[in-house]
């Protein structure tokens, strides 16, 4: 039996899915998860796996505090051999999952379980650009983007920065009587998901998003990942990349950015130059890192504000 619940749902709807009983499999949003574990609607007691995805995600200040409310709830095993043995006294075992991990994942994890134990298992061509995937980079001015934008492709992720840009580019779009949808994270759970079911459903061909749909979206139909603001990171380049010429996909495709600022230009460079040689790109964190201890004046500090 697996069962969801997600953000946006009144406690009603958490709750219905815990009426006959705990699920076999059940997957979360933080949020949500944290309301069912406050109400008891849900025991972690003989919990046997705990998976956390997109880490780098759930491990951002945003939501690293429900995070780790819902890991004091969970038994994790500081040690594999906990994982095995008969119910009672079994540990959950821990997997984190993502494509890069801050230095918060680290924090967060000494507090349930022994670092030194954990197991990293990577992918060789991890942080890797797909060799698949054409990476086209446009150097325009602002005021000639639009012209530039029109092609006729299906299955077009138009991503932007700011929620207000997915606003005003979809006006721009509207008086060029192109059809597209809008999704960003203002909006309700709920529109979200049936925004993100007509563009799957081929009922539109353009979505214009910010990167609340660079990670965790699985999409086979998306022929072009178009740049309209270029990235802030490496780390949002490779998620948004990553949306295109997925496993599954009819065509390769291809990844179109636009680069209009000056501080854009060194982040083209360094990303051309790992697509060039064949290597990870620059900057990616692929590890756990064990927390800094700190410094003795700090502490010192501390205990002095204490007392």
């Amino acid at each position: 039996m697996v069962k969801t619940v997600g953000g946006g749902r009144g406690v009603g709807n958490i709750k219905l899915a815990f009426t006959k009983g705990p699920p076999d499999v059940l997957v979360a949003t933080p949020g949500a998860l944290v309301k069912a574990l406050r109400r008891r609607y849900l025991d972690l007691g003989e919990l046997s796996f705990m998976v956390v995805d997109e880490a780098d995600t759930m491990f951002d200040p945003s939501f690293s505090g429900m995070l780790e409310s819902i890991l004091a709830q969970t038994r994790v095993a500081p040690d594999p051999s906990e994982t095995r043995g008969p119910g009672p006294t079994r540990k959950a075992q821990l997997v984190v999952v993502g494509a890069t991990f801050p230095g918060g994942v680290g924090e967060v994890l000494s507090q349930v379980t022994d670092l030194g134990s954990m197991v990293t298992i990577k992918s060789k061509n991890l942080h890797f650009l797909m060799s698949h995937v054409k990476q086209t980079f446009l150097k325009v001015r602002g005021a000639d983007k639009l012209k530039a934008a029109e092609q006729d492709k299906a299955g077009v992720l138009v991503f932007c920065n700011r929620a207000s840009t997915v606003n005003w580019l979809g006006y721009s779009l509207e008086d060029m009587g192109l059809r597209h949808v809008r999704l960003q994270g203002e909006m309700p759970a709920s529109l979200r998901a049936g925004i993100f079911h007509s563009f799957q459903k081929g009922q539109v061909d353009v979505l214009i998003c910010t990167d609340i749909a660079s990670r965790g979206l699985d999409t086979q139909r998306v022929c072009l990942v178009f740049n309209y603001n270029f990235p802030e990171s490496h780390t949002d380049y490779i998620h948004r990349a990553g949306r295109v010429g997925r496993v599954g996909s009819v065509e390769d495709g291809e990844v179109l950015s636009f680069v209009t600022q000056p501080w854009d230009v060194e982040l083209v460079q360094m990303i051309e130059t790992a697509a060039r040689r064949r290597t990870s790109l620059p900057g990616m964190e692929s590890s756990i890192r064990k927390p800094e201890p700190k410094a003795a004046e700090e502490e010192e500090e501390e205990e002095g504000l204490l007392y």
